[in-house]
């Protein structure tokens, strides 16, 4: 895998949100905890993860990644795709001691989530095969990460079809270049180095069919992907739909 796709990351400058501020008529993430803690022993798999995220990230009480990484693994096995990717992090090192590190479970993991549609799953999975060589199937899940919009692995598909030696590659390469200028606030020198070096490559059709590749490739988030964004936003309405 090229090693200048760590460059291109550091050039896009920007941060992913994992989650919405709760509003202002939102209950108290404390008193959201105290709710979710209520109701996790009735199995909802939702719940379960929900409270893991408090717990994994000290919302409304303190931080204690044991008990979320229990929380997060019931969850799972309960269904909840979200809950596999997060049990996949820690397999993969987040929070080291809490397990011990296994690449393989965290793939296994992070993959039912990918393949329910979560952007950012699908992108680790993308890495995992990568660094292994399987530059097939990185290039099938970046390209499906990619389509939601997440950037890295646009960055990731854009470093690679650069590079290749069949004009096809280098239309795709241009297409995916253009993207990530489209929604960078700065572009950088060096991608526009690079854009202007591909479209010099390129002939008047070949561009033409860049910029139509643009124009369709981006597909929009998935339902699992806007539901993991919500972060805490989604869980009054949760909560509500359970207590009513």
């Amino acid at each position: 895998m090229p090693t200048t796709v760590t460059r291109l990351f550091s050039l896009l400058g920007f941060v992913l949100a994992c989650a919405l501020p709760a509003s202002a008529a939102a209950p108290s993430p404390e008193a959201m905890f105290k709710r979710l803690s209520a109701l996790a022993e009735g199995g909802n798999a939702d719940v379960k993860y929900n409270l893991g995220m408090f717990l994994n990230n000290g919302i409304g009480t303190p931080r204690d990644n044991r008990a979320a990484f229990r929380y997060f693994s019931e969850a799972a096995e309960a269904g909840n795709p979200l809950a596999s990717y997060k049990v996949g992090c820690y397999y993969a090192g987040q929070f080291a001691g809490v397990v011990p590190t296994d690449e393989q479970a965290a793939l296994r993991f992070k993959l039912v989530a990918a393949e329910a549609g979560y952007d950012l799953a699908q992108h680790d999975v993308a890495m995992h095969f990568g660094k292994a060589g399987d530059i097939a199937s990185a290039l099938l899940w970046w390209e499906k990460a990619s389509r939601q919009a997440y950037m890295p692995s646009t960055a990731c598909l854009a470093n690679h079809w650069s590079r290749g030696a069949e004009s096809k590659d280098r239309i795709k390469g241009l297409a995916l270049m253009l993207i990530l200028k489209q929604r960078m606030p700065n572009t950088p020198k060096e991608l526009s180095d690079r854009i202007a070096a591909a479209q010099a490559e390129l002939s008047d059709a070949e561009k033409t069919e860049a910029e139509r590749m643009r124009a369709a490739w981006l597909t929009g988030p998935t339902p699992l992907t806007t539901a993991a964004r919500s972060g805490i936003a989604a869980v009054p309405a949760l909560l509500s739909s359970i207590e009513r």
